[in-house]
């Protein structure tokens, strides 16, 4: 399959996210995964414009300062959710995945919520399910791993993140029969029988948010 072909299938999938495929990184105000990795590896801070709308976001809607930590938390958890949806999707839908390495994507967010409302597929090898289960994990790990927020958040959470929504996606998948389902929860290392997630977003740390059932403060 081509990219065209990966993003007709991708695309509706989650009603929220749309998918399309580009030869190169849509527009400037697209977020290229390539260069945000490689300027989190190069000791800069390129999420931080992110999390500051957040942040002035959440201030308005709650009028609080809210704890830095919530916006941190929320920025992590959207980024990886870019190449994990792509990958964990893509392989339970045909057994294999465009690529997901931090070349191959660009995303761009939603103009007041502020998570990734659209993907774009960029030029890159097709890879089968172990190669893109491989390939996505060292994207994410190389991205928590370099992840500086300015608040503390801990390896827990961090690889947390990264399990919590390859579970998430692919118990879905599960549920809607997608063909290769059971093989990618093998390969992307899922255990569909966890209800209670290993990362913690911290709404509840806003005025009048409860926690959700799945958070594992319930633990």
């Amino acid at each position: 399959m081509n990219a065209d072909a990966y993003a007709d299938l991708l695309n509706g999938q989650a009603e929220w996210l749309s998918v399309r495929a580009s030869p190169s990184v849509p527009g400037p105000e697209w977020i290229s995964c390539e260069a945000m990795v490689s300027a989190q590896l190069a000791g800069a801070d390129p999420t931080g414009w992110w999390r500051e709308k957040l942040q002035t976001a959440y201030g308005a809607q709650y009028q609080i300062d809210p704890p830095r930590q919530v916006a941190a938390m929320f920025v992590l958890m959207w980024y990886v959710g870019v190449p994990l949806y792509v990958a964990t999707v893509a392989s339970a839908l045909t057994g294999t995945s465009p690529d997901v390495s931090p070349g191959g994507l660009a995303f761009r967010l939603h103009p007041t919520q502020h998570y990734p409302e659209e993907i774009a597929l960029l030029p890159g090898p097709e890879l089968a399910m172990k190669e893109a289960a491989a390939a996505v994990l060292e994207h994410c790990r190389t991205f928590v791993d370099s992840y500086a927020p300015g608040a503390k958040l801990g390896t827990r959470q961090r690889y947390g993140a990264i399990a919590d929504d390859i579970r998430g996606h692919l118990v879905e998948a599960t549920a809607r029969g997608a063909p290769f389902a059971a093989e990618a929860v093998r390969a992307f290392g899922a255990d569909p029988t966890v209800t209670v997630r290993d990362s913690c977003c911290y709404i509840y740390a806003l005025p009048g948010v409860t926690a959700c059932s799945t958070c594992p403060r319930f633990r």
